[in-house]
């Protein structure tokens, strides 16, 4: 057991690359809503089940964050969650911008 106020980095990382991940898949999941939305599906149901998925992993986040024993995954797993996201619109800016980065 660590002591009040002792950083494990091996804890953090795990955080980190967990949250990095389920981002992404994140990112997956909700693309492949927006299209089956985008493409002839007049259900309700796409939509609120992307909205309950952009939830649940802030809410997970949290969760961990607040209980003592996680916490330090928690905060990995929020940081991981962050960088993914910053991540992503760096990729989809290439995407939908082809050519600008091509020169470079």
């Amino acid at each position: 057991m660590t002591e009040p106020g002792q950083l494990r980095g091996g804890l953090i990382a795990l955080g980190l690359v967990l949250g990095a991940l389920v981002c992404w898949a994140w990112i997956a999941v909700s693309l492949i809503l927006g299209f089956g939305v985008a493409y002839g599906n007049d259900s309700g149901v796409p939509a609120v089940l992307g909205v309950v998925l952009a939830a649940l992993p802030v809410v997970v986040g949290i969760v961990l964050l607040v209980r003592p024993r996680t916490r330090q995954v928690g905060a990995g797993f929020l940081m991981g969650i962050s960088i993914g996201f910053i991540a992503g619109a760096g990729v989809c800016a290439s995407l939908f911008a082809p050519g600008a980065f091509g020169s470079l």
